[in-house]
Formats: C-alpha cells, sequence, structure tokens
C-alpha cells in the first residue's frame, strides 16, 4: 500500500499561511466539531451534525505540523461535545465520572485521529479516505462487545431518521451504520487538507464519497422494493400513574393498577387491536397473590378478545423482571425472563435462560424486555427463529436518552427483519416496521395514559445480517489491524 506513494513532506513549514495550520483555524474546526458533536448527542435526530462532526477535527489533525496539535484538536472536540449527554446522565453518574468518561473517549477518539493524520500524510490515494472510519467502526464494535452496557449511545444510533442509511443494518448491522456515516467526514477533510497544501484532491477522495451515496441507493433501493406483508393491528398502552407501584405488594394497591391498565383495553380493542403491550414492571407480584392477579390479566385479554403482554416485578427470591403472555381466550400462554439489567438499579435480579417466540394467527410472535434490545447479537436470536413481530415492554426515564433508548430498540428490527411495538413508561409507546418507519408514537411525558393503536405491518423475517451476524464489525477489526502495521511501517 505504502511503497507506491511518494511521502508528503511537513506542509506548515512549507506553507505557513494555511489556514488549517494557523491558531485560529485550529480554534474553529476544535469549536466547529465540538458543537455538531454536542448537538447530535443532546437532539438525537440532528443526523446532519453526526455526519458533519469529525469533519473539522480531522482537517485540523491533517494539516497540523506535529502530533501533539492533532491530538489536541480532537482531544478537546470529542471532550466537549459529550457534554451533549449530561443532562440524560447525571442523575446516574457523579460529575468526576462523567468527565472521566469524556475524557476516556477524548483520548481514544484523538488516538484513532492521529493514525488517520499518519496516512493522510504519507498516502496519496483513496484508501486514506477509508482510515478513520475503519478504526472508529472497530472502536465502536469493541466497546460494545465489552461493556456492560452493550450498544446503548452508539453513535450509529444518531442516523435512525435517515431511513436509507439505516437499511445498511440488514446486511452490515449496527457497524455498517458507523463505517458510512463516518464516510463523508472523512473525505472531505480529506479533500479540504489536500486543496490547502496545493495537491489533488478529487481521486483520492472520490471512493469514499462513492461508496457513501452507494450506501444510501442501497437503502432507497430496500424500501422502494420491499415485499407487501399482512398487517396486524397493535396497540401499546403506558402510564406513569402510580408508578412507585411496581414495589408494592400491598394486594389493594395491586388490584387498583391493573384496574386501571384493564380499563384501557377495551379502547384499545375498539380501535380494532389484535395485540395490546404494557409496559415493564406495572406491578409486583408474590406467590401468594400470583394466581388473583394473572386471573386478572387474563379477563382483561378474554373480555376484549386481544392477546395482551404485559410487564411483572416478581421480588421474591429468585427475583424476576418478567413478561406474562395470555392469548385472545385469556389462555396463559407463558413468562419471559428478562436477560440484560439496568446497573445498580435492578441489582440481584436472576436474568432469563432462553429467548421466548409463541406462534400466533399472524405469524411467529417474540418477546424481550427493554434493555435486552440493547444487544443485537442477542436478539439476532430472534431472527433466527424468523419471528415477524418482537413485543417489548420496557421503562425508560424522563430526558433524551427515553428517545434513544426507543430508537435503538427499533434497529433491532431492520437488522433481523421483524416489526416492532414497544410500550414505556416514562418514555414512549411507538411501533415501526422493519424498515424503520415509524406508525404511531406517543409518550408518558405528553399523555397519561399514553395510547397508540396501529396497524403494523410484519416484517419479511430473517436477513442477510440475521444469517450471517457481526462480520462487519470483525472484518473492521482485521482491517484496522492491517492499517496500523501499514502507517507503523511507514514511519520506520
Amino acid at each position: 500500500m505504502s511503497s507506491a506513494v511518494p511521502k508528503v513532506p511537513d506542509e506548515r513549514s512549507e506553507k505557513p499561511d494555511l489556514f488549517l495550520a494557523s491558531i485560529v483555524g485550529e480554534i474553529f474546526c476544535i469549536g466547529a466539531s465540538a458543537g455538531s458533536y454536542y448537538l447530535a448527542i443532546r437532539h438525537i435526530d440532528l443526523w446532519p451534525f453526526a455526519l458533519f462532526a469529525p469533519l473539522p477535527l480531522l482537517a485540523a489533525a491533517f494539516a497540523a505540523p506535529t502530533r501533539s496539535p492533532a491530538m489536541l484538536c480532537a482531544f478537546i472536540a470529542v471532550f466537549l461535545g459529550t457534554f451533549g449527554e449530561w443532562s440524560a446522565e447525571s442523575s446516574f453518574l457523579s460529575t468526576p465520572a462523567f468527565i472521566g468518561i469524556a475524557a476516556a473517549a477524548g483520548i481514544v477518539v484523538g488516538l484513532i485521529v492521529l493514525v488517520a493524520r499518519g496516512a493522510a500524510r504519507r498516502w496519496n490515494n483513496w484508501t486514506t479516505a477509508f482510515v478513520f472510519p475503519i478504526l472508529y467502526t472497530a472502536l465502536s464494535f469493541i466497546l460494545a462487545r465489552t461493556q456492560y452496557d452493550g450498544t446503548w449511545a452508539d453513535p450509529a444510533y444518531r442516523m435512525d431518521t435517515l431511513r436509507p442509511l439505516l437499511q445498511l443494518a440488514s446486511v452490515a448491522g449496527l457497524w455498517g451504520i458507523v463505517f458510512a456515516m463516518s464516510l463523508p467526514a472523512s473525505a472531505l477533510a480529506f479533500a479540504w487538507y489536500r486543496i490547502e497544501i496545493g495537491k489533488s484532491w478529487l481521486a483520492p477522495t472520490s471512493v469514499a464519497i462513492g461508496a457513501f451515496a452507494a450506501a444510501i441507493i442501497f437503502g432507497v433501493v430496500r424500501m422502494a422494493t420491499s415485499a407487501p406483508q399482512p398487517h396486524v393491528g397493535v396497540a401499546m398502552i403506558a402510564s406513569d400513574h402510580e408508578i412507585g407501584a411496581w414495589r408494592a405488594t400491598d394486594r389493594a394497591k395491586a388490584e387498583d393498577l391493573l384496574s386501571f391498565y384493564a380499563k384501557q383495553v377495551p379502547k384499545a380493542a375498539a380501535q380494532n387491536a389484535q395485540i395490546v403491550v404494557l409496559p415493564e414492571k406495572i406491578l409486583s407480584v408474590t406467590d401468594s397473590d400470583r394466581a388473583a392477579e394473572m386471573k386478572m390479566l387474563s379477563d382483561a385479554a378474554s373480555a376484549s378478545h386481544v392477546w395482551l403482554v404485559a410487564g411483572i416485578n416478581e421480588p421474591e427470591p429468585p427475583k424476576m423482571n418478567a413478561a406474562w403472555i395470555f392469548s385472545s381466550d385469556g389462555k396463559f400462554v407463558g413468562e419471559y425472563d428478562k436477560h440484560y439489567f439496568v446497573r445498580g438499579f435492578e441489582a440481584g435480579y436472576q436474568p432469563g435462560t432462553s429467548i421466548f417466540t409463541f406462534d400466533t394467527p399472524w405469524g411467529k410472535t417474540g418477546v424481550a424486555i427493554c434493555k435486552d434490545l440493547d444487544y443485537p447479537w442477542f436478539i439476532r436470536g430472534y431472527g433466527k427463529e424468523d419471528i415477524r413481530l418482537m413485543l417489548v415492554p420496557a421503562w425508560d426515564w424522563e430526558g433524551p436518552n427515553a428517545l434513544m433508548h426507543e430508537r435503538m430498540s427499533w434497529v433491532r428490527g431492520v437488522e433481523n427483519g421483524f416489526a416492532t411495538a414497544r410500550s414505556a413508561k416514562t418514555g414512549y409507546v411507538t411501533a415501526h416496521c422493519a424498515y424503520g418507519k415509524s406508525f404511531g408514537s406517543d409518550s408518558t411525558f405528553v399523555h397519561d395514559p399514553a395510547i397508540i393503536v396501529a396497524d403494523l405491518p410484519l416484517g419479511p423475517g430473517a436477513t442477510f445480517y440475521t444469517r450471517f451476524g457481526d462480520w462487519f464489525g470483525w472484518l473492521s477489526i482485521v482491517a484496522s489491524i492491517v492499517i496500523l502495521i501499514a502507517v507503523f511501517i511507514e514511519k520506520q
């Protein structure tokens, strides 16, 4: 790779008037990237800022005369931009812990930028623009597979409303989106740098831009050529009414709360709902009152002739966070036990041991609970069972993270070809098809109870990602090793 391309001398010493290499230029680039990162993190729907954010810091780093100012540009921009998460995380993390996480993010991204800088200053071909996207994708994949919270807040989720790009998840998973979303910034930053030093820029950057365009075209074609699927009426009902009752084991309190939810079910059925999904942990159930409370939910299902999924807290050892499933004739279909838990808040819960699917008149359906959908490799197991609809009781928290968590869940549907119906208290009630299109959304912040009934198309079933999993993530690691070796050899 490197033997065929000449080395580029220190352009700052030859061209002291470079804007990118000036103090003013570096400050401008840091501010532009930091502001874009902040907005993209704080407001998840602002995907253009997520696409733009790395561009200025990369351009400044490419032009920096030494590694120190290049590292500093990247570190400051990412460190400051990460504070877009502060309003959502301040209730979970102490200030020192958050600052430490922001600093660690700045350091790690800064190291990646240094490698990309090395390639930009030594290579003249099209491979240069792919260095940052490949390394960034590998980092995203490694963090997801090693950290407790899985893919929580992965940058790819900021692209969810750019639906053509989202379709890449059906082939390459989340990691394909991380890679593609990084291409324009990397290519344009390299072009900016090359223009300033008076070098050709079109050929070295056109392949990366073309790859991004191809990803968008693929998404448009995939959505346009999707085959019509059968529809099913789904209702999502959530309320913050008596939200603290999930801990209570008082029978009277439990009956009042179940009665409250039971009164909402006929309203959904009257709008042609065939399935009703209630939130996670709507109440606590002990062994002594299990039969009575199960009967109340069974009666609610049979009276309205709907299938019913309800989240239940089982506080007696072994503690379980469960979902009960009832058929339209009130029969108890089974119980699903949550696998992944919120650290601290759900300490002591026993994780489930298997996924849960069941057959219905409209097709095979799965049930998972809230945080379970943060882990693509786990939900891929449902895809392998060829489910067409996922029902998700959930519980989020007020603020930007509620929207982030809702968006994370329906990406699993695009990855594996199933529709998603999710009902979260202190959060959103939503329905999305297998291509990421919304078929209804409300939140308990706006209405209480929040009720959405949607005529939701089922998913087409297993995708390329379902069959081959995180192949792109592993490929990005291999490619990163090759890049690191190539850049290191160039320095010798």
